[in-house]
């Protein structure tokens, strides 16, 4: 699985976890404290599920790609 690109919206980067890949939506939800989940206007609309782009780097980075590793066959 990739890593998404950030959508990008008054120079800030995110990505909006109901977009994410199936797998990496549920897995991030694990990860993430709520806290960390974002909620603003942009021009196509209310977005009630962002994440910094950097906070998914990360996860995806140390996290995601280890827990798949372990995994594989």
């Amino acid at each position: 699985m990739s890593k998404v690109s950030p959508h990008i919206d008054l120079g800030t980067g995110y990505v909006q976890i109901s977009r994410l890949p199936f797998d990496q939506a549920i897995k991030i939800r694990q990860f993430v404290p709520e806290s960390s989940i974002l909620c603003f206007n942009t021009s196509e609309g209310f977005v009630n599920d962002a994440l910094e782009y950097s906070q998914y780097e990360y996860w995806f980075d140390f996290h995601h790609n280890s827990y798949e590793s372990e995994f594989s066959i």
